[in-house]
Order: structure tokens, then sequence, then C-alpha cells
């Protein structure tokens, strides 16, 4: 778990003691009246008044932003350096507490320039701490500590502030697992500590050596430290402090088998007081250590719902990469463990796309077990099949035997031999039956079996080149503009930013189509048919994709009847008609057109995409929807496809008890239509 360490807390706690006071004055009261006095006071003043206001509005970050900006507007006009660079702080205070920590650096920044020609150092140090702890929350420790270093050069003879940002750079080191610095440090800030007095920042300083040597799996010694730290807490009254370093406790007894359940009732206090103080953001790493635990009792079940309401969490909270890596790390061992290889190969892909740490040979031998394992599999259903034809020539055997039997009796019970081959002749039948499934039931593993091959292949494909493709030009272009953005002309950054956008595009698509892929090959995919209007769901579609088609100024129509209503999914409808028209605008040149009608016939609705794109061969239609197929084309722009959307397509259809093919003329066009059950009869056509 992370751990906050002095600063953090101190923005916490002050942040938390205005909005106590604010509330306990009546906060809205105390707006009105600085806004009524904005009214009778000059525009110097008022650049003062709307930064108290912003200050006191914290809360509400849309309206603390805008009274930074307004004071910042009049400090500008009339040249109030001080107040402007007080307006960047507090826009990048906002953002802070709101953990976008990206977007907080940038007016930290602004505000260091300001204060630098007031020659303000204390505000300077402030400034350069809070990047610091911005760069530390985004996993980027030499950022952060060099950050820090300044903040530190600035701090004079402030004994006190020193301590704390020596204490911020053993936390860097820490999280970057240089434990022996982060020790070091935290020894020096602890001494400086102990010869000013401050006990809270004593007990900081205690709880950071301790978290340090759980990371050196020195369990005594972390529990040592941790003890020290909560024992001075506790004699302050500060809950906040307990809290965490309840939490660290929590952490180190999963190391001793016997203390799992002291572990948990460490977690439950550690949650409880951060819920008291309104810090419910911490029950995310909170939930994820009592995963790990219930792991650990082998209480698997409950680890996985510990570790997918961490998951929820992480996002609801924005708590960043390195607890949903850890997260993912867990459900991959916790679905090894039971065996599930399938689900523990998924959290293994999650798991590696966030962990850049490991090395690559490590990650690809991971990949390779998986593989082992499905290769094991594999190999159990062939000795199934082997057994089969086993049980097939034992069979036979057994009734060569009883023919021979039966002529030596032959003679002596003709009733009975009678009787004997009709009796033959009733078990010969059951066993071609038993023959003619076990046959069948060889036929479909192999079929499966290919299946699964062709989809690992498809999944694998998209990983290394589709995914990967659109990622070197978002890195390549964002590299080339934050490096040399001046040497641009507007023209070619403006080329930067359609290709970075087109990208992101692709990415998203593939993302989505492979998410929605991958939900119905593990039967995730909910199937929830209902009478719907081929209207709604085809604007829905269209909607979306409207601007891909007006970038190559493609004309859409359509013609549908009114009231045509189909009795399907509306979800996979809608995947469905999006992926076929975007399709239709990739490979429809600029200036082109696409004709999108519907009709009914009988039970069942026919609906047809048309364009007049570049076409494709007999040969490639024929593999269009083969989940094994090589069919990759660039569209009309160059846009990238991975041929998983028509897949998906397929396989959509035919779960709404549908068809689907195309038809196409190279260098006129192409059709692609489906069917889908209808539920009432349609007329009165629009377009």
């Amino acid at each position: 778990m992370h751990k906050i360490q002095s600063s953090q807390m101190k923005k916490v706690l002050i942040f938390l003691a205005v909005l106590s006071v604010s509330f306990a004055i009546s906060a809205q009261t105390k707006i009105d009246s600085l806004l009524r006095l904005c009214e009778k006071s000059s525009e110097k003043q008022k650049s003062g008044l709307y930064l108290e206001l912003s200050f006191i509005s914290r809360k509400d970050t849309s309206k603390s932003n805008s009274f930074s900006r307004m004071a910042y507007k009049l400090a500008v006009k009339n040249k109030q350096i001080s107040d402007q660079a007080k307006s960047f702080y507090y826009l990048g205070e906002t953002d802070y507490y709101s953990r976008d920590y990206a977007k907080a650096i940038p007016f930290y920044e602004k505000a260091i320039s300001l204060y630098k020609l007031e020659k303000d150092t204390f505000n300077l140090t402030n400034c350069h701490n809070s990047i610091g702890l911005c760069y530390h929350y985004m996993d980027q420790g030499e950022k952060a500590i060099s950050q820090f270093i300044e903040g530190l050069k600035l701090c004079g003879k402030d004994q006190e502030y020193a301590a704390e940002i020596i204490s911020n750079i053993g936390m860097a080191h820490e999280k970057m697992q240089n434990l022996t610095d982060a020790i070091n440090n935290y020894r020096k800030a602890l001494k400086i500590n102990i010869s000013i007095k401050d006990s809270a920042s004593i007990a900081v300083n205690y709880n950071g050596i301790g978290s340090s040597y759980v990371s050196m799996n020195k369990n005594d010694s972390a529990i040592v430290n941790f003890n020290k730290a909560l024992h001075l807490f506790k004699k302050m009254k500060r809950i906040d402090k307990q809290a965490i370093v309840l939490s660290n406790l929590a952490s180190v007894y999963p190391n001793y088998p016997d203390s799992l359940n002291q572990a948990i009732e460490y977690f439950n206090q550690s949650l409880a007081k951060f819920k008291e103080l309104g810090l419910n953001h911490f029950e995310a790493e909170i939930s994820a250590g009592i995963a790990s635990v219930y792991c650990k009792q082998g209480k698997l079940k409950n680890a996985i719902a510990e570790y997918n309401e961490s998951l929820r969490l992480t996002d609801l909270y924005n708590k960043g990469f390195y607890l949903k890596m850890k997260n993912y790390e867990g459900l991959w061992h916790v679905y090894e463990i039971m065996k599930d290889f399938k689900m523990a190969f998924k959290y293994h892909i999650l798991f590696s796309q966030y962990s850049d740490s490991l090395d690559k040979k490590e990650k690809y031998q991971q990949i390779v077990n998986l593989e082992k394992k499905y290769e094991t599999e594999k190999k159990e259903n062939e000795i199934i099949r082997l057994q089969a034809k086993q049980q097939l020539t034992d069979i036979q055997l057994s009734k060569n035997k009883q023919l021979k039997l039966l002529g030596f009796i032959t003679a002596i019970m003709l009733l009975f031999i009678v009787f004997y081959v009709l009796q033959k002749y009733s078990e010969k039948i059951k066993s071609n039956k038993l023959l003619e499934e076990k046959n069948l039931k060889i036929e479909q593993s192999e079929q499966e079996l290919r299946v699964l091959n062709a989809s690992k292949n498809k999944f694998f494909s998209i990983i290394a080149h589709d995914l990967k493709n659109p990622f070197h030009t978002v890195m390549g272009y964002s590299w080339l503009l934050s490096k040399d953005y001046d040497l641009y002309t507007e023209e070619e950054r403006r080329k930067f930013a359609l290709d970075i956008n087109q990208s992101t595009n692709n990415i998203f698509r593939l993302l989505q189509n492979l998410l929605e892929w991958s939900r119905s090959q593990t039967g995730r995919l909910e199937f929830t048919p209902l009478e719907i209007e081929f209207k709604r769901v085809l604007e829905n579609s269209i909607s979306v994709l409207r601007s891909l088609a007006d970038q190559k100024n493609i004309n859409i129509t359509t013609e549908y009847s009114s009231n045509l209503i189909l009795f399907a999914d509306p979800l996979m409808i809608e995947t469905v008609l999006r992926n076929l028209i975007t399709n239709a605008i990739k490979f429809t040149p600029e200036n082109g057109q696409i004709i999108i009608s519907a009709h009914q016939a009988n039970d069942h609705v026919c609906i047809n995409i048309r364009d007049t794109g570049v076409g494709i061969s007999e040969v490639d239609i024929q593999n269009l929807f083969k989940i094994d197929s090589k069919v990759k084309r660039k569209g009309t722009n160059n846009e990238d496809g991975s041929g998983l959307g028509l897949i998906l397509c397929k396989e959509f259809v035919n779960k709404n008890n549908g068809t689907i093919w195309a038809e196409s003329t190279p260098g006129k066009g192409s059709s692609f239509s489906f069917t889908i059950p209808a539920k009432a009869n349609a007329s009165n056509i629009t377009s």
C-alpha cells in the first residue's frame, strides 16, 4: 500500500480543517459576505478577495477554479505579481486534491516563475515540494526527488520544513525500492525532528522506516518502528495517522501464518478511522490488502471479491497505475491457484500491460507457462480420443469372442441361438451408436481446439501488431511535439495532432471490439433480446460515426420503414451496425456515398449497408468472417484495421438468430447484409 507522509497528510489535514471551520461559521454566508465586499472594493483589492473566495470554495472544484481565474485576470491587469502567482498555486492545489496530478504540475510551474520574480523563497519551496509530491504519486520517482532537492535548497534555516522534505525524499526512494537510501533519509529527518521536539514528524519518520523494513523483509524491525509511531499518534490523538500506521501493521502480519486474522483486524480498524475522517478513497488499498490475506487463508472466492472491489474503487477514486497493477497481479495468482487458466491468462495479460518494471524475459516465460497449460489441455483431449479408439478395438474383440461361442452351442439350442443372435444384433447397434457418438465428440473436440488456437493466434496478433502500431504513432508524434514543439509549423503540428487523433480513435475502436469479443469468448456477454425500434438503434450507431464520415465528405443516406421493429439485443445490434458502417467509411474514398437500407421479409428484417468504396476481391470475401483468416487491409486514407470487427459482427448476428453475408465488385463498392428476427410489419419508407 502507498503510505501518506508528512506533506501529503499535512495538506489533507489543512484542507479538512479549512472545511470544518468554513462549515462551522456557515461557508455560504461568508462567501456571500465577501461577494458583497467585492462590489465596494477596488480592482486591486478584488484580486485578493477572489483568492480568499477560491480558498473557501475549495470543496467545489469548479467554483474554486473560477474565483482563481478571476483573481488572476485582475492581478495581470493591475500588475500584481504575487496575486498572479497565488492564483496559479491555488489552481494547482485544487487539481492536487482532486488527484489530477498531471494537470496540477503546470500550474505550480507557472507559480514558480512568478514567485522567482518576487524572490519569495517560502512559496518557491512550497511549489517545488508540491510538484515533487505530484511526481511521486504519478510513479515518477527521479523527477520527484529532483523537485524535493530544489525545495530543500530553498529551505534555509527552516529546520522543520527541511525535515519534512528530507522525509519526502525518503518516501520517494522507498517507492523506487531504493530502500537503504530511504531509511537513511528517514533517519536524517528523524534526527532533526528529535532536536526540535516535533512529535508528529518523529512518528511519521518511524512509520517511514517501518515501511522500508517491510520492503526489505525485515518484518520484526518493521513492527517495532510501526508500534513506536502508533504509540506517539495515540498519545497525540491523531486519528488520521493512526489509520495509516494500522494499515501498515496490517500489511506486515500476513508474513506470520498464525497472525492472518490479526492482519484483517488491523485493516478494518484502519478503514474505520479513514472513514471517520472522510478519507474514503483509502478503501481501495484496504480492499487489496484484505484480498491478499484471504488468498493466504485459502478463501479464494472472498479474495476475488475484494480484488474486484479494489479495482472498482481504484477507478472511482482515480488511484492510478500501481494499485491497479497489483490487483490484476493478485487476480492472476488466485485464478491460477483455482486452475482457471483462462481467467488467469486474462489477468496476466492485464498485469503485464501495467507492469513496465518486469523483465521482458520474465514476462515471456509467464506467457509461455500459460501456453503450456493450454497445450496440456490439448494433449488431454488427444488422450481421450486415443482411449475411444482403444475402446472400439476392445468392443470388436469382445464381439468376435461372442460369435465363436455362438458357433459352439448352435447344435444344442437352436431357439436359444435365434434369441442370442437377436440380442447380439441389438448390442451391435448400441456399440455402433456409441462409436458414432465418440467419433462425433472427437470431431467436436478437434474443431474446438482449432477455434481456440485460431482465437489465441488472433489475440496475440492484435496485441503484438494492431494495438502496438497506433501506439507507436501516438508516442512518436507526441515525443516530437514535446521535444521540438516550436520548430514545427502550425500546419505540421495540426497534422501531428490529426494523426494522433486518428491513432487514438483506432486504439479505442480496437479495444472496444477486443473487449466485446473477449466477453463473448469467455461467456460473460449477456444476451437480452427485446422489441426495439430499428430507427433508434440506427440513429445511435450513426451519431457516433458522423464525424468520421464528415472528415472524408462521405454522404450517408438511409431507407427503411418508420415502424420497423426488431426482436434482438440492442447493444449487440448497435455494435454490428457500428462496425459495418465504420468499415464502409474506411474503404470509401472522399466524396463517396453510403446507403443503409432495411425491409421486412416474413418474420425477419433484412438490413443492408452499401458503399461506393474500393470493393473486395472474391477470394477475400470467402474469408471475411473467419477467425483464422489473414484478411487485413488499409483504408482509403491508410486507416488501420484488425479484422476483428467482422468476426464480432458474425458472432452477434448468429447470437440473435440471424445470418450475415457480403457481396462486392472491386472498384465499385461493397454490400454487407444481415437478417434479424422481426416483431411487426413495416410500411412508410423514410430516408
